[in-house]
């Protein structure tokens, strides 16, 4: 299933809502719900922060087997990477988040047209 977003905060906590309601439509355990609603809310933030402003951000979910698979789309040619952020940052851990919960995650560049910034979360 997918979800077109436009690239504004406003859109990060329909889109996590969105995303939980279909995990749970797929069969993800509730247990699992509040961080499938994080990781998710991550990857929408970064997509929205980091790619043109108003731009489209397309989110996808379904299961991979045992997972559950979130992909982001957004137009950034930036590649994500992993940081470490001072202890008193105020932001720079989501992909940390993703990286430490998730089975696996990762980055599928497409050109000029952007990125595609996904992650799996095994369900069991």
């Amino acid at each position: 299933m997918s979800l077109q977003l436009t690239a504004d905060t406003k859109s990060i906590a329909f889109g996590r809502n969105w995303v939980a309601s279909v995990a749970i439509d797929s069969g993800a355990p509730t247990d699992r719900v509040s961080v499938i609603k994080l990781l998710s809310g991550e990857l929408i933030t970064n997509a929205i922060l980091h790619g043109p402003p108003g731009g489209a951000v397309t989110v996808r979910t379904f299961r991979v087997e045992k997972n559950l698979r979130v992909e982001v789309d957004d137009a950034g040619t930036e590649v994500p990477h992993l940081r470490e952020p001072e202890l008193t940052a105020s932001g720079g851990r989501g992909l940390l988040l993703i990286d430490t919960f998730t089975a696996r995650w990762g980055c599928t560049m497409r050109g000029a047209g952007g990125k595609t910034v996904w992650f799996d979360l095994f369900l069991g």
